[in-house]
């Protein structure tokens, strides 16, 4: 979770969206922000932006005839923002890496895939560089981490996953997820890959099959 005094855990789920995208970071802040925690933004480091909402006082009368004071919003400004990697002082004892690393975080570090555990927004629990170059893990859940790695192998066995078919990335992704997750005696029995499975295909069955050479592409690369 993001530290109690971030400022994004009041942003809108669009900033943090934002901010994210621009710096690969859910704990951004503004110049002064970083300052008051100690904190200074390295020289030449690019600034995200999220957006603020500009507003004025205005008068407005109700039904009865009775005048109140409201602000209204009139137009949006940018605000620039910095992640906690662009800045230098105190040390926050900010850290999301667990405390055990997960089966495969070396075999990721073999690939040159870049693991980093930090907040994510909260549509997803992790991503993927599209060239594979990185991911960004949201929770110390392993199977997440897996789901990762296989889109990481699979963008440096493709070159990109600019262009590739979403949902059959993401069906591969998973069903490498659920193996590795059965191999290395995790198990889930949530059920949660099975909604997962649907929601990217009408036909779970036939896309899961469909699948099947390309997950074992990817185990082979992982060598388990």
């Amino acid at each position: 979770n993001l530290p109690d005094n971030a400022p994004a855990r009041k942003w809108s789920f669009g900033n943090k969206v934002l901010a994210y995208a621009q710096s690969d970071s859910l704990d951004c802040r503004g110049f002064k922000q970083w300052k008051t925690v100690g904190r200074s933004v390295n020289k030449g480091e690019s600034a995200a932006f999220i957006l603020a909402p500009v507003t004025i006082k205005k008068t407005v009368v109700d039904a009865n005839g009775d005048e109140d004071e409201v602000r209204a919003c009139v137009n949006f400004k940018f605000i620039p923002v910095f992640a906690y990697h662009q800045t230098d002082g105190e040390d926050l004892g900010i850290s999301y890496e667990p405390k055990e690393l997960p089966p495969l975080a070396d075999v990721a570090e073999r690939l040159k895939v870049e693991v980093t555990w930090q907040p994510t927004p909260d549509d997803r629990m992790g991503d993927c560089d599209v060239d594979g170059s990185k991911v960004n893990i949201g929770t110390q859940d392993h199977k997440t981490f897996f789901h990762e790695l296989a889109h990481a192998v699979r963008a440096k066995c493709n070159g990109s996953l600019a262009d590739c078919d979403r949902a059959h990335e993401e069906i591969v992704a998973e069903f490498v997820g659920v193996v590795l997750m059965e191999l290395y005696g995790y198990g889930d029995r949530t059920g949660n890959a099975w909604r997962y499975f649907e929601h990217y295909s009408k036909s779970p069955i036939k896309a899961i099959v469909k699948a099947l050479g390309d997950v074992e592409a990817v185990l082979e690369v992982l060598e388990v």
